[in-house]
Parts: C-alpha cells; sequence; structure tokens
C-alpha cells in the first residue's frame, strides 16, 4: 500500500517518498539546540593581518534569529553592508560566515547582538560569497518514542547510493503559509496585485492572533490599521502595508518595496517547485538519477562528496560516475532532449508558463536566468546516536541541500508543522 503524501509536500512538489515503511511520531526542535547547523568553510585564504582591499571575516553563532535580521544588525556594527554564505533557518543553532562588503569597513574582535555572537577569525581578499561554502555540517536530536533505526538506515543507505531527490526543502516555500512560489507565479504573470495580496492577506498557521487580525484588515485594504498590529519582526509585511496605505492600489510599488533578497525568493520558490515536481515524476518513472546517464547535463564530484564541478552538455562525453544535472527553469532554459527536459517541458505547459515569463521588463532585479541542481542528494558522515528521549543524527550536506528533506524520508510526517519541520 501507497503511504499518501501530506497536502503540504504535494503543495511543494513532493509528491512521492523513495524508501517504503510507514510514519513516525518524531519530532524536531523541541529546543533550537536540537537543531544545530555548522557551515563547512575553508579557510585557506584567510589572513589574520589586514591588508590593503581586504575585509573582515566573522564566525557567527546564532540562536533562533534569523539571517537577514543577523545580518543588518552585523553591518550596522560594522558600518558596512554584510555578506553571508548562505540563509540559515531561524529555529536552529548556527554557526556561519559573514564578512564585510567595504575595504572600509570598522572590525572589532566581537560584535554581540539579538540572538547571535560574531567572532572576527581574519580576512579576505573579497567578500565571502556562497560559493567558499562547501556544504553544512548537522547535528540534529528527533524527539521520540517509537524505533526509528529501520527508517534511518534506509535512507542513510539511499543517500549512500545517490538515490534520494535533492528536493528543496519546505523552508523554501514558507511552512506556515506555503504562498512564496505562488507569489512567485503570479509575479510571472504579471499579477502584481495577487503576489501582494498572497505575501500581506493569507493566513499562517500558528500566527499571533494580532497577526492574524492585521491580514484580515488587509483582506478589506484597511492596510493603516493592519499595519499597527504586526510585529517588528514583520517588517517586510509592515512596510508593503505602509506603502499601500499612502498610495492605494499601487501593487507595483509596494512589490518594490520587499527587501531584494526575499523579493528575488519569491521567483526562486516558483522555481523549486518546478524542480521538486520534475524530481517527483523522475521518482514515480523510476529514473534512475544515481549516475548520469547519455543526454543528460552531468558534473563530477569533487573528493569531499559534497561540491562539484561545472557543468557539461549532454553531448559531451560521459566519464564514469558522473552525476544529472536537472535545469532549474529561468528565461534562458533550453529543452536539450534530456530525460528530465522531457518532464520539465510538460509541467510547464501544464503551469501555463513559459521560460521567457521568468525575465521581468518591469522588475529586471528578479528576472532568473535559470540554471542546473544536481539531482540526487549529496551526504556525507551520516551517524546516528540513541540518546534519551530520541535519536541524534549527524551527517553533512551539499551547499544548498536540505536536512529537512532527508528527515522528511525518515519520519514523513502528517502533519509537517507540528513534527517541528
Amino acid at each position: 500500500m501507497t503511504l499518501d503524501v501530506p497536502a503540504i509536500d504535494v503543495a511543494a512538489g513532493m509528491t512521492v517518498y523513495s524508501t517504503p515503511g510507514g510514519r513516525h511520531n518524531g519530532k524536531l526542535r523541541t529546543a533550537n539546540e536540537d537543531f544545530q547547523v555548522n557551515e563547512i568553510f575553508d579557510l585557506g585564504e584567510v589572513e589574520q593581518e589586514r591588508k590593503p582591499g581586504y575585509v573582515p571575516l566573522y564566525s557567527l553563532r546564532k540562536l533562533g534569529v534569523d539571517t537577514p535580521h543577523a545580518a543588518k544588525e552585523l553591518g550596522d556594527a560594522l558600518k558596512s553592508n554584510v555578506n553571508f554564505a548562505g540563509l540559515k533557518d531561524s529555529s536552529a543553532a548556527t554557526t556561519q560566515y559573514a564578512s564585510a562588503r567595504s575595504t572600509r569597513a570598522e572590525d572589532p574582535l566581537t560584535v554581540k547582538g539579538n540572538g547571535f555572537d560574531a567572532e572576527r577569525v581574519g580576512y579576505l581578499p573579497r567578500p565571502i560569497t556562497r560559493g567558499m561554502i562547501a556544504g553544512n555540517g548537522f547535528r540534529i536530536v528527533v524527539r521520540t518514542d517509537s524505533d526509528i533505526t529501520e527508517a534511518v538506515d534506509s535512507v542513510f543507505k539511499l543517500c549512500s547510493e545517490r538515490k534520494l531527490p535533492n528536493f528543496f526543502g519546505y523552508q523554501r516555500f514558507g511552512l506556515k503559509s506555503m504562498v512564496n512560489h505562488k507569489a512567485g507565479k503570479a509575479l510571472l504573470l504579471r499579477d502584481f496585485k495577487g503576489a501582494i495580496e498572497l505575501l500581506l492577506c493569507e493566513p499562517r498557521r500558528g500566527e499571533r492572533t494580532e497577526a492574524a487580525e492585521a491580514r484580515a484588515m488587509f483582506r478589506e485594504a484597511r492596510y493603516r490599521e493592519g499595519q499597527k498590529l504586526l510585529s517588528p519582526k514583520q517588517d517586510t509585511e509592515r512596510r508593503v502595508a505602509a506603502h499601500l496605505s499612502e498610495k492605494p492600489g499601487d501593487f507595483f510599488g509596494a512589490f518594490r518595496r520587499i527587501p531584494i533578497l526575499p523579493r528575488r525568493l519569491l521567483i526562486q520558490s516558483y522555481q523549486a517547485y518546478i524542480f521538486n515536481l520534475t524530481l517527483s515524476h523522475a521518482v514515480s518513472d523510476g529514473l534512475d538519477f544515481s549516475a548520469a546517464e547519455k543526454g543528460d547535463n552531468w558534473t563530477e564530484l569533487a573528493e569531499d562528496g559534497l561540491r562539484i564541478g561545472r557543468i557539461h552538455g549532454v553531448k559531451e562525453p560521459l566519464p564514469e560516475k558522473a552525476l544529472p544535472l536537472v535545469q532549474l527553469v529561468g528565461y534562458a532554459f533550453r529543452d536539450y532532449g534530456s530525460r528530465f527536459d522531457r518532464l520539465i517541458v510538460p509541467i510547464l505547459k501544464e503551469e501555463g508558463i513559459a521560460p521567457s515569463q521568468f525575465y521581468l521588463k518591469e522588475a529586471e532585479e528578479v528576472s532568473n536566468e535559470g540554471g542546473f541542481r544536481q539531482a540526487p542528494l549529496l551526504a556525507t558522515g551520516m551517524k546516528r546516536e540513541q540518546v534519551e528521549g530520541g535519536v541524534t543524527l549527524s551527517f553533512n550536506l551539499g551547499r544548498g541541500e536540505y536536512a529537512t528533506t532527508l528527515l522528511r524520508e525518515v519520519l514523513k510526517p502528517e502533519d509537517p508543522l507540528i513534527s517541528g519541520f
């Protein structure tokens, strides 16, 4: 009997499981310390003495605060905008790296912020980028009274064989509302009003009563009143509502009030939805994506088992152990005829979206060219340990991969939000 996939998973394009077995009642993030994430960063380029043109690099220990808010505080302390190598969940204990962008930035030895401590580890010849991170190390406690040993071993085995699909996780879509990719699609259709209404008006599970009341007011276009009920952390919604209270009906202007990173995330979320659907169809069709086949776009895996090399075309000769790549649809998407492209094309047709729509002349800063992402999840260092009240899982994942993708396959939660995802 095939286990039904919850509606939340389907909404994120994850319509299948890859392993047999039933659900488990495990819970994540009982405490933030139960979900630990550490960036794997090569410090080889770091200098201990500041040189002309160099920028300060910091290691941040962050607990219960999201990356954009930590970036704002750190930037204020350094008197410079800052670069992070990757976004990290607020409901976790994380160690990650950040650097100033300006060569004239201040460089205090330590910075204490709201929910984080930063320590200067040296100087870089250029601001940190996403590409400097090899991946992330995870140590996650699953609180459960069930025996999940068999499920864990089954998923770890699938990972070692590179047969677990590299789904984008729930966080990409906004688990409490699942509206990010819907707003992204609305933007591609140039429906700025629809996108803003999704962001402002759609209810969020578990949200404070005041915030729920604010969204009800937004549905009635009572933006000024609703804005007052939002918390300081809901700064994006506050900015959008403030604009609409001053300029009713200017939904494009309200869209431009969203900070650039979350603005781009909306398009990227829809891109992720198409990718997840493609991999779901690949699993359903029985495609083996543990290794590239003739006609695939492909890449080679680095010795560390986490990083990948350059992208190769479908006509280039295949070496042994090459990894297959799936296109992330953007305005540069091209049907190369690969086994994955043959899945993407009908999905786009059903969605009523053409690749050219990912270029927004009205908002070029969020236009997305597209790219490639490896089909299998890349995991190393997989270990499990019985602890009081549950199981601790340790593993490393490649850059841009999601621990919740692996954990979803272990627990198969009926309600991911209640289970702490």
